[in-house]
C-alpha cells in the first residue's frame, strides 16, 4: 500500500521547477491556468524570482501547490495511492490531487488564504519556534506556564517525535526561548523559523474568519481516495468534514507526527513525496518499515 504526501510551505526556490516548465507541454499548460486566477506570472516567479517575492507568503502558497501538484500529474500517473494528505499548505495540494476541489480553486484559495494570513499579522511582529529533542509531554507543560504567564504561544506543528513548532508573538517567543534556558532542559535546542508569517496559531483568527466566506463558494467533490486532514490525523471522504477540516487548520495545531503514524500503523509500505525537495521525506526518516521515496527522482 502506498500514501501520497505533499510538503508545505518553505519548499519554495526560484528554479524549482525548472526540469518540468522547460520539457513538459502538460506543466506548461498547468502552470498557465493559473493566470485566470492570479494577478501576477506565476510561470516568471517560479523561474526568476526574485526570491524576497517567491518567500511571501501570498506568492509562496500558490507557487508550491502548483509545483506540487505538477510533479504528482507527470510522475505519478501510474501509481495507486490508498491515502493522501499534505502538510499545512500542501493538503491543498492533496484535495487537487484527489479531485476534492479543482486546480483553479486551489490556486485561488491558496492565494487568497495568504493575503489573509500577511495581512493578519503585521510583519516582524511575530514568529515560529522550533523546538527540538522535548517530550511531547514537556512541550505542552512548557506552552501552559508559558501562557498562564500572560503570553500567548500556540503549538503550530507536531512535526515528529522530539520536533515541535510553536507560534505566537515576538514577545511571547522570547518568553519560550527564557523558559527553556532557565528550565535546564538537557538536549533541547531551539531554532527560529524565517517565515514572513505565522502558521496555525490564534494570531489569525480574523484570516480564518474571512477564509471561510471563501471556502463557502468553492465546490467540493467527494475525493477520489481518501484523505487525512492536519486537524483530523485519519482518513476522510466526507467532504463536509474535509471542508470544516480546512478552515480549522489555520488557527489548530497541524497533527503531522500523527498522520505518520495513521500510515504506519495502517499497512502502508511506501510513501511518495510530491515536493520540489525531500522535506517529507525528511520529517519521516524515523519510520524505519516505510520506503520513503521522491517523485522527482523517478
Amino acid at each position: 500500500m502506498k500514501a501520497l504526501l505533499f510538503p508545505g510551505q518553505g519548499v519554495q526556490k526560484v528554479g524549482m521547477l525548472n526540469f518540468l516548465l522547460e520539457s513538459d507541454v502538460e506543466t506548461r499548460n498547468l502552470f498557465a491556468q493559473t493566470s485566470d486566477v492570479l494577478d501576477f506570472d506565476l510561470i516568471e516567479l517560479i523561474k526568476t524570482g526574485p526570491d524576497q517575492k517567491l518567500n511571501l507568503t501570498e506568492y509562496a502558497q500558490p507557487a508550491i501547490l502548483a509545483t506540487s501538484v505538477a510533479i504528482a500529474r507527470k510522475k505519478a500517473t501510474d501509481l495507486d495511492f490508498s491515502y493522501t494528505a499534505g502538510l499545512s499548505l500542501g493538503e491543498y495540494s492533496a484535495l487537487v490531487y484527489a479531485e476534492c476541489i479543482n486546480f483553479n480553486d486551489a490556486i485561488r484559495l491558496v492565494n487568497y488564504r495568504g493575503k489573509l494570513m500577511q495581512d493578519a499579522v503585521p510583519e516582524g511582529t511575530a514568529g515560529m519556534l522550533v523546538v527540538m529533542n522535548m517530550p511531547l509531554s514537556e512541550v505542552k507543560e512548557m506552552i501552559d506556564s508559558v501562557n498562564a504567564s500572560g503570553e500567548v504561544i500556540d503549538f503550530s506543528t507536531d512535526n515528529a517525535e522530539g520536533v515541535s513548532v510553536l507560534a505566537g508573538t515576538n514577545s511571547a517567543i522570547k518568553a519560550t526561548i527564557k523558559h527553556i534556558d532557565e528550565g535546564n532542559y538537557k538536549r533541547v535546542k531551539t531554532q527560529l523559523i524565517q517565515m514572513s508569517v505565522p502558521s496555525h496559531c490564534s494570531l489569525l483568527e480574523s484570516a480564518q474568519t474571512e477564509l471561510g466566506k471563501l471556502l463557502n463558494e468553492v465546490e467540493f467533490n467527494s475525493p477520489t481516495i481518501p484523505l487525512i486532514p492536519n486537524v483530523l490525523a485519519q482518513p476522510t471522504t466526507d467532504t463536509d468534514e474535509i471542508k470544516e477540516a480546512l478552515l480549522k487548520q489555520l488557527c489548530s495545531t497541524v497533527r503531522w507526527r500523527e498522520t505518520l503514524e495513521y500510515l504506519l500503523k495502517n499497512n502502508i509500505k511506501e510513501i511518495y513525496d510530491s515536493g520540489p525537495e525531500k522535506t517529507i521525506i525528511s520529517m519521516a526518516r524515523k519510520l524505519k518499515d516505510i520506503e520513503k521515496i521522491s517523485l522527482i527522482e523517478i
